[in-house]
């Protein structure tokens, strides 16, 4: 269908100043036709030699949208209302291309508005209305501004993607608390599917046992993508988690997951799995526990330019915490404080993280370490800064049982002891790196070219040499 180029039959030549044979004359005559101009002179000329008038190119456009244009649009507008396309579970009109046809992948497109101009009012009975999506013919659910409140947890579809019109701007909201732990407890889910879900906030209101934002489970290779979201879980209740990925492996780009208000609280908790984090937010804070970042039984995510924050735990603050895990960590901002026992990164039970470009602090409280390796664990830091300040007892990296970091050109400050091996057959190798405020503690240290806050070189057991 043509619509800004209408056919006409071109008239004999119309104006005395104006004969056939230039560059222009079809043009001429097409809006001579059309009534797009009526020359000058008082029509007698058409003056094609005099520039136009900035009224008088106002005037063309006018007439150009109403004689060609918009007629051209009535037209479609009367073909899509004679051929409607299907219908959705609500009586509203389906997705649809021209002339009622279904829209072609990937778009096919369903709409979600809490003013009723949409498809549907809830994402749920959007996704539940939707029973053909494959590889070969996916659709995307878009959310309009505004909250949405779902009665219980929705669970993605596959080959569904969910965009809403920003973080903030299109809210997901559910009070749906579980006794269980599963994904019955979170607002929304996701298993072994490919999907992903972008530009809106999901908040779990809770008020169960276990509430979670976003909760994945046997995802592989990144099929479910976590993209400009926002995760929260508020309850007051025993464990929140902003995003728990259980045996999964998302992707999470630009995600901000945040928990408080129960008695423990994690900002991303991951359980057997190994996530791609990338410009993630993790914020938990309140409770007796609190933890940024928790990787738990041999989970490996990669974690770039994550910040990790755990605050106002009146027992415990982790702002990462490995067990028995051995994530990637690059660009990583760590801190914990407001408790008795604050830790930036807690490697525990045979953790061995790649930890490189890392910002690791505790603040605050009784026990106070920036690093803290326990039970084997074996991390690899570069370009590390771990400090502990305001506790007790303030450790820059403490090392117990039979733990073994090697740190290169990295800044270690703590007021007790930059570095404490404690317990058994615990070591350090240390190499160009800072030790600052207070000396070593133990033994086991190899260092080479180290030095203190007063550029005092230290000998290969990380204390000043005796002149």
């Amino acid at each position: 269908m043509a619509v800004l180029l209408p056919v006409a039959a071109l008239a004999d030549q119309s104006w005395t100043d104006a004969p056939d044979g230039n560059f222009y004359s079809d043009a001429l005559e097409w809006a001579t036709v059309n009534g797009m101009t009526k020359g000058c002179d008082g029509g007698i000329n058409f003056c094609p030699d005099r520039g136009a008038t900035r009224a008088e190119s106002i005037t063309f456009a006018k007439r150009y949208d109403d004689l060609v244009v918009q007629p051209a649009l009535d037209d479609i507008r009367a073909e899509i209302a004679a051929n409607p396309g299907p219908q959705g579970a609500d009586g509203a009109v389906g997705p649809q291309g021209p002339g009622g046809a279904d829209a072609e992948s990937p778009d096919r497109l369903v709409w979600v508005a809490d003013d009723g101009t949409g498809n549907f009012l809830l994402l749920s009975t959007a996704l539940a209305s939707i029973v053909d999506a494959s590889a070969s013919n996916p659709y995307v659910v878009r959310i309009a501004p505004g909250e949405y409140t779902e009665t219980a947890t929705v669970a993605l579809k596959t080959y569904v993607d969910v965009e809403g019109s920003g973080q903030g701007v299109t809210t997901i909201t559910c009070e749906c608390g579980s006794g269980f732990f599963d994904a019955s407890a979170a607002a929304v889910s996701a298993g072994n599917i490919v999907a992903e879900i972008r530009h809106l906030t999901i908040n779990n209101t809770g008020g169960d046992t276990y509430s979670t934002g976003v909760w994945t489970e046997d995802v592989v290779d990144g099929s479910v993508s976590m993209t400009n979201v926002t995760a929260t879980a508020t309850s007051t209740g025993t464990d929140n988690y902003g995003v728990f990925n259980y045996n999964s492996s998302p992707s999470m780009t630009n995600v901000t997951a945040t928990a408080s208000g129960g008695t423990y609280n994690y900002g991303v908790y991951n359980n057997s799995s190994s996530p791609s984090m990338t410009n993630v937010t993790a914020t938990a804070s309140g409770g007796n526990d609190s933890y940024g970042v928790v990787n738990d039984v041999s989970s490996s995510p990669t974690m770039m330019n994550v910040i990790a924050t755990a605050t106002g735990g009146t027992n415990s603050n982790y702002g990462v915490y490995n067990y028995s895990s051995s994530p990637s960590m690059t660009n990583v901002t760590a801190s914990a404080t407001g408790g008795t026992d604050n830790r930036g990164v807690y490697n525990n039970w045979s953790s061995s993280p790649s930890m490189t470009d890392v910002t690791a602090s505790a603040t605050g409280g009784t026990n106070s370490y920036g690093v803290y390796n326990n039970s084997s664990s074996s991390p690899s830091m570069m370009n590390v800064t771990a400090s502990a300040t305001g506790g007790t007892n303030n450790v820059g990296v403490q090392n117990y049982l039979s733990s073994s970091p090697t740190i290169r050109n990295s800044s270690i400050t703590g007021s007790t002891a930059s570095i404490y091996n404690i317990g058994t057959g615990p070591t350090a190798v240390v190499a160009y790196t800072l030790l600052e405020g207070g000396a070593v503690s133990g033994t086991g240290f190899t260092c080479l070219g180290a030095y203190d806050e007063n550029l005092a070189l230290l000998n290969a057991s990380c204390v000043i040499a005796v002149p």
